[in-house]
């Protein structure tokens, strides 16, 4: 009997710290993007490429695998409020992904674009192999095209293969 008490104990001590890690995981994963002070916002994401459908990954031109991660990118110039009030914008985008073994991947980030002048979407994209419960650290370098400022961004993800 104290036994079935102490494991209930520990199984809600568990789930209230997996809740509190979860609730504070969730928002930097949603929110990852980059609001500039001169009207840019750059979207910025990894994922596995398994995750994607075979018609995206054939126009990122990447493989789907439960083995590699897709760096895209995107940057769009113009008001906040709305995403339909800003339209693609072109950049010099470079990135390097390190993990905790320090292998380096510099990624080769090539520009590919979808849609029509009314609704254009410009992703910079690359993929690289991983190993599975690797935590990577991304470092991503934008400029945007005639500016001369860069933007980096940084930030750590984990990837386990599904």
């Amino acid at each position: 009997m104290a036994k079935k008490a102490l494991y209930s104990t520990l199984a809600v001590l568990l789930l209230a710290f997996t809740s509190t890690i979860i609730a504070e995981e969730l928002p930097k994963i949603a929110k990852r993007q980059l609001k500039t002070d001169d009207g840019y916002m750059i979207y910025y994401n990894a994922i596995i490429t398994d995750s994607l459908t075979p018609a995206v990954a054939e126009t990122y031109g990447v493989d789907r695998s439960r083995n590699r991660i897709l760096l895209t990118v995107s940057i769009r110039k113009g008001s906040e409020g709305s995403l339909m009030q800003t339209t693609a914008a072109k950049a010099k985008v470079t990135a390097q992904a390190v993990n905790l073994n320090s292998r380096l991947e510099t990624l080769s980030m090539r520009r590919v674009e979808e849609g029509n002048a009314d609704s254009k979407a410009i992703y910079y994209v690359d993929d690289f192999a991983f190993t599975d419960k690797e935590m990577w650290k991304f470092t991503i370098k934008v400029t945007p095209d005639n500016q001369d400022k860069e933007y980096e961004i940084k930030f750590d993800q984990q990837f386990f293969v599904g």
